[in-house]
């Protein structure tokens, strides 16, 4: 395995050697490299200490590592996979109601995913659609221009679990935001961001300003290299 991981980040077979058998962070690894070596080859190294030294060796259940795959563009698509397009959302009103409509990002790859994956986690492909971030309320969680999978078959109120993290409208914009289910009927929503503050919505609120559109479920992306 260390002879293919030489190849893929285009090191010597002693710098890997060295990278998973010294207790700190010896030196030349990109953390877009350490990110593709711990998901390739599903590794429980985390990313962040193999490329900064940063945190614990060994992941933990905080830890993520994207469940796309990396796929050469001549590469025919692997029966075990399927892809799945990201979106632009777009709300606008009718009958008194917020219209949820989406449309495709001419300009972005559709990303990989294996149909084990999905199974696992009980998805169903015709309910994916990926997104991206904007801002940096969600870091370091999620980055400004991440990518992220979203399950529309989520996105009833009822089916909210406290803490998980939710895309949804907000007037006339798209959130990524940590929800919870207030006694009132209400909802709080909580950046991962401690410089971002708690926002309490009452039912009122949530009826006018909020849509519900699904659970995340994945996220993919570049964000704080």
């Amino acid at each position: 395995m260390q002879a293919r991981i030489a190849r893929l980040c285009d090191v010597s077979a002693a710098t890997v050697t060295a990278w998973f058998t010294m207790s700190e962070k010896v030196t030349g690894i990109s953390r877009s490299h350490a990110e593709l070596i711990c998901r390739e080859f599903d590794l429980s190294i985390s990313p962040l200490w193999l490329a900064e030294g940063k945190g614990p060796r060994e992941t933990t259940g905080a830890d993520h590592r994207t469940n796309v795959i990396a796929l050469h563009p001549e590469d025919a698509l692997p029966e075990d996979v399927v892809q799945i397009e990201e979106y632009k959302v777009h709300f606008s009103g009718g009958n008194g109601n917020t219209v949820v409509t989406y449309e495709l990002e001419e300009d972005s790859e559709p990303a990989t995913y294996r149909l084990s994956w999905l199974q696992k986690h009980r998805l169903s492909v015709k309910h994916l659609k990926r997104f991206k971030v904007r801002g940096e309320s969600m870091e370091p969680m999620l980055f400004d221009e991440d990518s992220i999978l979203v399950n529309l078959a989520e996105g009833e109120f009822e089916q909210i679990k406290d803490g998980k993290v939710y895309a949804f409208r907000y007037g006339d914009e798209l959130r990524v935001k940590r929800l919870y289910r207030r006694l009132d009927g209400g909802l709080t929503l909580r950046s991962y961001n401690s410089e971002y503050k708690d926002e309490d919505l009452t039912p009122s609120q949530v009826a006018q300003h909020i849509t519900l559109i699904g659970r995340v479920r994945d996220k993919s992306g570049a964000g704080g290299l």
